[in-house]
């Protein structure tokens, strides 16, 4: 604490023994205040080393002589026994004994100013840290059931709003106070307040403010990042998208179709040598298989499926199987008696044959005997032979030969429906070949096809079923051919003959044919030139009689699995990027803000209005934008006139 002593120094007055004057450069330098410690009542010495007076009082007073704090002073006159008071008031806000202490009460900088940003940036961080929790808590899951219908679009796109929202506060403040730090740490052109104003408001003062670099690193990085905000939503909004999947549902009811334990379908009747007849579903599916050539011989099977798309494991069920083979190397020449003039024709071990070149196609039945001449499961074996092979020119000689069979069979079948469509595919056959000599047994002998499955279960088709398609196919599938020649035009018509103007493949003309069968054949046989066309009706067929068979009694279901299409949430982790990186950068740009506040020692102001009316412009300035005639001339004049913040008076002025 500084003392001083308090006297009556009257220089007007002459005193005895003494002379004292001051001189001009003691009165323009007065000398140093001095810190001094005494006691409260002192002596004190004239300038020649007498006692001058008798008992001078200390007081503690003010180190700051500048106080406008009165002083209150007594004293008598004369230099002897005359004693001085000075009262000094005490009673003052602050007292610091140095200059830096001051400086801090006069620049209070407390984070408590920055509140409202540093909760706000909490706020955008965790709408953001909400948006990638929903995400991950519902990626690779069904879309969740919220009530009132509200979407997962619907919360991310309000978290996405929220974390804008509380964003926009803390960077527009930023951008604001880095307008006053710029002010107060060097002097600018007034100008400059505007742009900084513009650009804390919007996108387009932010890219002004970017494209005229007027805002330092810092202010660059305000800029991009209030631009770069606006891609928040949309790209909010990209990370989840929405995709199906299948899901399997295990029902007893949901999925299941018939397999053939066995088949005994077959009725007596006196029109067929083997007195029986198949029943009317067998006899539809082969018609159907010949005729309807839609590429889809098991339409007819039934099925369950609740979703229209199922799938069931491999199962094997009794049916039809068919086997195709060449025969065209085992061909000779044939002439029939009394043909020698228009030619001869051709033949097969098996004995089919065609008896001239006029017969362009010809086909022969083999029904299995009851004395065992083909293999028991055996239901009809066809020989195809025809002059023009479906590869060559017309007219062209060019014989060949083919033939198929259709056996009782057990068949492993991999089944699916897509969208309400069944495909099948058979994937393993087995066929019996034990040769059975019917005549050898008694009439009630067990003369059924067996046929043994992967799981040691037996697999029947009965020995009534069997006999019935025999003898009706001996008749359905009799002998027949196809000739195109002028005299033939004179031959006998039944009821089955066909005489067509046909064109298929390389054939063509008016060509006359014994049955529909036959030209059934034909025309598969010339139609596909890239495919064996006689396979694939004889497959056709074959699968539309296995239908039949698992439409009947001794059919069990199969269960299988309905197949449900799910809608489920994906994430496309690749678009959060930018909404992480962009509030991490506002919060590093707030904090940024924040220490260079401190440094600069300015004043947080940020975006106050009132800050701008308080502070206003010195006298000088106002002079020189006194003279512009309007607004934009004023503007004019303020991007060169430079000016600073200073507020060394307490009255914080933009100075020029």
């Amino acid at each position: 604490m500084a003392y001083i002593p308090a006297h009556d120094y009257s220089y007007n007055e002459t005193r005895p023994g003494a002379t004292h004057s001051t001189s001009e450069d003691e009165q323009r330098h007065p000398p140093a205040q001095q810190d001094y410690t005494a006691p409260e009542t002192e002596s004190l010495t004239s300038w020649d080393g007498q006692k001058g007076f008798s008992t001078i009082e200390y007081h503690q007073v003010n180190p700051y002589w500048n106080s406008a704090t009165p002083m209150t002073t007594s004293h008598q006159r004369g230099w002897s026994g005359s004693t001085a008071t000075v009262d000094i008031p005490l009673e003052q806000p602050y007292q610091y004994s140095d200059e830096k202490s001051l400086k801090k009460v006069r620049r209070p900088s407390s984070i408590r100013s920055w509140t409202l940003e540093i909760v706000t940036i909490i706020l955008a961080i965790a709408a953001v840290g909400g948006i990638m929790g929903v995400l991950a808590r519902f990626n690779d899951r069904p879309l969740p059931d919220w009530p009132y219908y509200i979407t997962l679009n619907a919360l991310i796109a309000l978290l996405a709003t929220v974390a804008i929202a509380t964003m926009s506060i803390s960077l527009q403040n930023g951008i604001s106070q880095l307008k006053w730090i710029r002010f107060k740490e060097s002097r600018v052109p007034l100008a400059d307040m505007e742009t900084f104003d513009e650009a804390s408001r919007g996108t387009w003062g932010a890219l002004k403010l970017l494209i005229s670099a007027r805002g330092g690193f810092l202010g660059s990085l305000g800029a991009v990042i209030a631009i770069v905000t606006l891609a928040l939503g949309p790209f909010a909004q990209q990370i989840v998208t929405y995709q199906t999947r299948s899901i399997m549902i295990e029902t007893p009811d949901s999925a299941t179709i018939a397999r053939a334990l066995n088949y005994t379908g077959a009725l007596p009747g006196e029109t067929t040598p083997t007195g029986y007849v198949p029943i009317l579903p067998l006899k539809s599916a082969v018609y159907n298989g010949l005729f309807a050539e839609n590429g889809r011989p098991n339409a007819a099977l039934k099925f369950g499926c609740q979703t229209g798309n199922c799938t069931w494991p491999s199962f094997e069920t009794a049916g039809v199987c068919h086997e195709c083979v060449d025969l065209t190397p085992y061909m000779s020449r044939y002439c029939a008696p009394g043909d020698e003039d228009i030619g001869c024709g051709w033949e097969v071990p098996q004995g089919a044959k065609l008896n001239n070149s006029a017969q362009v196609f010809s086909m022969t039945p083999l029904i299995p005997s009851v004395n065992g001449d083909m293999p028991h499961s055996t239901i009809l074996k066809l020989i195809f032979m025809g002059t023009e092979a479906k590869n060559g020119l017309a007219g062209e000689l060019k014989p060949w030969a083919q033939q198929c069979s259709l056996s009782a069979c057990l068949q492993t079948i991999d089944s699916t429906v897509v969208n309400g469509v069944l495909n099948e595919s058979v994937t393993n056959r087995v066929i019996n070949q034990t040769v059975v000599d019917m005549t050898k047994h008694t009439e009630d002998a067990d003369l059924a096809a067996y046929v043994t499955g992967a799981d040691n279960a037996t697999y029947t088709v009965g020995k009534e079923a069997m006999l019935s398609m025999r003898g009706w196919f001996s008749s359905l599938f009799a002998t027949g051919s196809a000739v195109r020649t002028t005299s033939d035009s004179n031959r006998t018509i039944t009821d089955n003959s066909v005489v067509v103007n046909l064109t298929v493949g390389i054939s063509s003309g008016v060509t006359f044919f014994d049955s529909d069968i036959v030209t059934a054949f034909y025309w598969n046989y010339y139609e596909y030139k890239d495919n064996d066309g006689i396979d694939m009706l004889m497959a056709d067929m074959a699968t539309s009689m296995t239908v039949a068979f698992r439409s009947f009694m001794g059919a069990v279901p199969v269960s299988g699995q309905a197949i449900s299409m799910q809608s489920f949430v994906h994430v496309r982790w690749g678009f959060a990027v930018l909404p992480i990186v962009i509030v991490a950068a506002t919060a590093l740009f707030l904090m940024a803000a924040i220490y260079r506040t401190h440094q600069s020692d300015t004043k947080p102001l940020k975006s106050s209005a009132l800050a701008m009316l308080f502070h206003g412009l010195d006298e000088d300035v106002r002079t020189q934008l006194g003279s512009a005639r309007d607004l934009d001339d004023k503007k004019r004049h303020a991007r060169v006139i430079r000016v600073q913040l200073d507020d060394s008076d307490g009255k914080t002025l933009l100075r020029g």
